[in-house]
């Protein structure tokens, strides 16, 4: 089967994009925000360490909800990893022969175990991570959850030249256009209407690479107890810590990419960032978004091209958000490149094992 047919290809859709593109309207400039940018009030946020009066209810809220089969968990695994030498990084060995998929997968097993569940597992793949991480799980007997795991994949768009034509060979042209896909994609497989009629309630969505975003009691009770569409995990920054980050956006509270804010915003004004760990209730994702779509620029080789991305963050200017700021140490691990993996593997399997 033809590749952009079977990773659904949407020819009108980036044909528009290019075409603005090519009219000048698309650029790194056109991604910087032009609305009233401020930063939040850190009381904006839960945070579980200084307000510890409701902890004890948020986690009994948050058990009952899991042996109540209600929780679907989705694993990010479509990323092309440039910047881990383009492998796929999801069945890399992390430590003592163990990929980040089967690291995470093992995680969903002791949640299983403990609340004596099944939970649902959505695995978004690419086309460019599809066949690898399919031919690991086989080999590995999908880690005890072949009944558990469902696998889909985010869609396929080609990159262009800076004068806008498509770049060659074919094989180079193509990309996953961002984790944005994950609504469109996971709705389109039928997964989510499927988890919706089955009972289930809310999805759990991290990226394969970060382990620390397992599944918690405490924070889903509080994702529960204030009815929220999406739930954010956020972390306090380090200095020099660069990143998206919730901001104020001509009043309205949401998640803003690190290239979205202008130059001259001070960006030490906001005291966390963004984990990409996210929590929706399933049933406010069975609508349409108009997500929109970034210009991004990329090299391969030494040719700089261009491609188009949308962000799954952006579901926050949509949906009824809420925020939780969550222990960096425990919770947030993220691994972008081998180097990042050689100076963490110590300290991941000591926190993981």
């Amino acid at each position: 089967m033809d590749i952009l047919k079977k990773y659904n290809y949407d020819e009108k859709l980036f044909g528009n994009l290019r075409k603005k593109y090519l009219a000048g309207e698309f650029s790194d400039k056109n991604n910087i925000l032009k609305a009233k940018i401020e930063p939040p009030e850190d009381a904006e946020f839960f945070n579980p360490k200084n307000d510890i009066s409701q902890n004890e209810k948020l986690k009994n809220l948050g058990a009952d909800t899991i042996k109540n089969g209600k929780l679907g968990v989705v694993i990010v695994n479509g990323g092309m990893a440039t910047r881990f030498g383009g492998v796929v990084k999801g069945i890399v060995e992390v430590y003592d022969g163990k990929s980040f998929l089967q690291i995470k997968l093992e995680q969903i097993k002791k949640v299983n175990q403990k609340y004596n569940v099944s939970i649902p597992i959505y695995l978004m793949n690419s086309y460019a991570t599809e066949e690898a991480t399919l031919e690991h799980l086989k080999k590995n007997s999908w880690f005890g959850l072949e009944n558990s795991i469902k696998c889909f994949s985010q869609f396929i768009a080609k990159r262009l030249n800076t004068d806008g034509s498509f770049v060659t060979p074919e094989n180079e042209s193509y990309y996953g256009p961002g984790h944005g896909d994950f609504i469109f994609a996971f709705s389109q497989s039928g997964y989510l209407a499927d988890f919706i009629n089955s009972g289930g309630e809310h999805i759990w969505y991290s990226n394969v690479d970060n382990l620390g975003a397992t599944v918690d009691k405490l924070i889903f009770g509080y994702h529960i107890y204030k009815n929220s569409e999406m739930t954010v995990e956020l972390a306090q920054k380090y200095p020099g810590d660069k990143g998206g980050a919730p901001a104020g956006v001509d009043g309205h509270l949401e998640i803003v990419e690190q290239f979205k804010f202008p130059a001259d915003f001070n960006q030490d004004l906001i005291s966390v960032f963004n984990t990409a760990t996210y929590i929706f209730k399933a049933k406010a994702l069975n609508k349409k978004f108009e997500l929109p779509f970034y210009y991004v620029e990329k090299k391969i080789g030494d040719k700089k091209v261009i491609q188009f991305e949308r962000l799954a963050g952006d579901l926050s200017l949509f949906l009824k958000t809420k925020y939780i700021v969550v222990n960096r140490e425990e919770r947030f691990f993220p691994i972008k490149t081998p180097q990042d993996l050689e100076n963490s593997r110590a300290k991941l399997k000591k926190r993981f094992e």
